[in-house]
């Protein structure tokens, strides 16, 4: 295990530019999640901690050693990727101690890291089996296991779940926690999955267009996001916007209303974004903001409940069927230190 450091990366394609002097610590231990849409740059970041791209400037360091132009064989490093990528005239077995066959590893530590790994993962009953004659989630068992036979200073996962069916992938999720915390491998998983985010990180940084848009505990960009990009994507269902404006005193007025939220009076005369999460909506007869039922979208546990507002639509989540039917008409509130405040144009946070 080790800490790793990535210091001023940046990554150029001709003259595409992907990454933009990233900077990341990670302590020896940590299992940091890179987040963010397609084309944020998190798979390229990936790739050249693991050696199978050079940055165009920047340093990355494991532990005490300079890896940046290292080849990935030398790097001590493991990665698990979206593909199982199997060797499929092989055993389970025989992928599994690959890697370390490939290192003149004696047979006999190969045998013990193979029967320790497979323990670990619930695999030791398919060794003799091949690839083929496996279920999905199997076969990505047997590629954590072969990264995990080498006891390596740090894991990383591309996507590892996305070929898996709904139910696999929290079964996978659930399986991929437990397995950090018994090996405390130092850990990047780099997925477009907010879900898996934040179920999953210690810290996630959440990357668009090539830049760290937070760096944060999951309860932190949740609760504190630093941006409407960031607000937005972390959250599902979404945050509920709606343009405001900011009057003398840096009251956050909707429509001529005021929110209860006050901001810097340094603001006044700005537009700004006013944000809600769905589950900081309440239902309440001295509700100020009237609503009209317009979809309902029963999940079994909880309900999603679509309105009409006369800022726009927002979404409710409620516990349960709901009680609401399609055209019901409600009072809605809020407690105002739920409340986010954007700026319209940096979309940076106003509030505290």
């Amino acid at each position: 295990m080790a800490a790793l450091t990535i210091q001023n990366v940046s990554k150029q394609f001709g003259p595409t530019k992907v990454l933009h002097q990233i900077s990341l610590d990670l302590a020896d231990g940590e299992f940091l999640v890179l987040v963010g849409p397609s084309g944020c740059g998190k798979s390229t970041l990936m790739n050249i901690v693991a050696g199978l791209e050079e940055p165009s400037t920047g340093q990355v360091t494991l532990g005490s050693r300079d890896i940046t132009h290292l080849p990935p064989d030398e790097r001590d490093v493991a990665m698990v990727f979206q593909s199982y990528a199997l060797y499929p005239n092989m055993t389970v077995a025989q992928n599994i101690a690959f890697p370390l066959e490939m290192r003149k590893v004696p047979k006999a530590e190969r045998e013990a890291a193979v029967k320790k790994v497979s323990g670990m993962l619930q695999i030791d009953h398919l060794l003799d089996r091949k690839p083929r004659a496996l279920s999905g989630g199997q076969r990505q068992r047997v590629a954590i296991g072969r990264a995990l036979a080498r006891s390596p200073s740090l894991f990383l996962f591309d996507e590892p779940l996305s070929n898996l069916d709904a139910k696999l992938r929290v079964d996978m999720r659930a399986e991929l926690k437990k397995l950090h915390m018994r090996t405390g491998v130092t850990t990047i998983y780099v997925t477009h999955d907010q879900v898996e985010a934040m179920t999953l990180g210690t810290r996630i940084a959440v990357l668009k267009d090539g830049l760290i848009q937070q760096l944060a505990t999951p309860m932190e960009l949740y609760e504190r996001p630093s941006n409407l990009f960031v607000a937005e994507f972390i959250g599902s269902p979404s945050i509920n916007t709606a343009e405001a404006s900011v009057d003398a005193s840096g009251a956050v007025m909707l429509s001529g209303a005021h929110t209860g939220v006050t901001i810097d009076p340094v603001h006044a005369g700005k537009p700004v974004i006013f944000g809600i999460r769905p589950e900081d909506l309440l239902v309440s007869e001295s509700g100020t903001i009237s609503a009209t039922v317009t979809l309902l979208e029963p999940t079994g546990a909880e309900s999603y409940i679509l309105v009409d507002t006369p800022f726009g639509e927002f979404t409710l989540r409620m516990p349960g069927p709901g009680a609401f039917n399609l055209g019901d008409r409600m009072a809605l509130s809020f407690a105002a230190e739920k409340v986010h405040v954007f700026d319209k144009a940096t979309q940076q946070r106003l509030n505290a």
